[in-house]
């Protein structure tokens, strides 16, 4: 009995803290609420019947689900949010080719004129190229910028035609649920993921590109916190199972 109650203090533990970090995440642009999931542990017993009791369950892994959320304006012509289920491609910081992948596209142009997320990784196109938005061309200065349904950033010199300086790539995958989460709203591809391939924005099932506004996190609070009090319930019963078996091996032992 002891270990069953173990099992469920520490998967009702566990539980709380995904629960936990999805409430407090609530805020976060595009951030993509975890599952915990659990399998179940049997001993089998010997003997003809061999019987398999019960033994509690342990934690199996943590799923992020994906399903899109709301898009929020934002009116900066920077911030792009992906209306379906594409993602962002993004470069390494350090130049190594590594490639992460993310649903917010709170974008800006950095010093140098590179299209970057927050934290200076490129924005890349679906040719893993890096895209330059020159402060001037010929000798006039940057005056609009905009990013199109299709993924076209353009921008405006002086008053002259805007021009296309390249198209923001999206990724597609067959199971997005399994990708490895590194944190920040980033993620890196694996096999299980299965990365379908690397589109224009409408190409692949991906979806059209929505500037001016970001995707907000697809975390319920009410369902959070429903099950947050469930798993605080599953804890509090197994802490009370847990004290009467202490209280019964007392009473014997005295």
């Amino acid at each position: 009995m002891i270990n069953t109650v173990k099992s469920a203090l520490s998967v009702s533990t566990h539980k709380i803290g995904v629960l936990s970090n999805n409430i407090a995440n609530a805020g976060t642009t595009a951030f993509k609420r975890s599952e915990a999931t659990f399998r179940d542990v049997y001993l089998t017993g010997g003997g003809m019947a061999k019987v398999s009791v019960g033994q509690g369950s342990l934690v199996h892994t943590n799923r992020s689900s994906h399903n899109p959320a709301e898009l929020e304006k934002t009116g900066m012509s920077s911030d792009v949010a992906v209306n379906g289920h594409g993602m962002f491609i993004l470069g390494s910081i350090d130049g190594d080719g590594s490639l992460r992948y993310s649903r917010n596209g709170s974008f800006q142009i950095d010093r140098n004129g590179l299209l970057t997320a927050n934290d200076g990784s490129p924005v890349l196109t679906k040719e893993l190229q890096t895209i330059t938005v020159p402060s001037e061309v010929n000798g006039s200065p940057l005056t609009e910028f905009n990013i199109s349904q299709e993924g076209d950033v353009r921008g405006t010199y002086g008053l002259k035609t805007p021009i296309d300086l390249g198209r923001i790539g999206l990724a597609s995958f067959d199971n997005p649920s399994e990708l490895n989460q590194i944190g920040d709203g980033y993620y890196v591809s694996n096999a299980e993921a299965g990365l379908y391939g690397l589109f224009d924005a409408k190409d692949g099932g991906t979806g059209t590109l929505l500037s001016g506004h970001l995707e907000v996190a697809n975390v319920d609070i009410s369902e959070e916190l429903i099950g947050l009090i469930s798993a605080q319930q599953a804890f509090s019963a197994a802490s009370k199972a847990l004290q009467a078996d202490s209280d019964m091996v007392a009473r014997f032992t005295r």
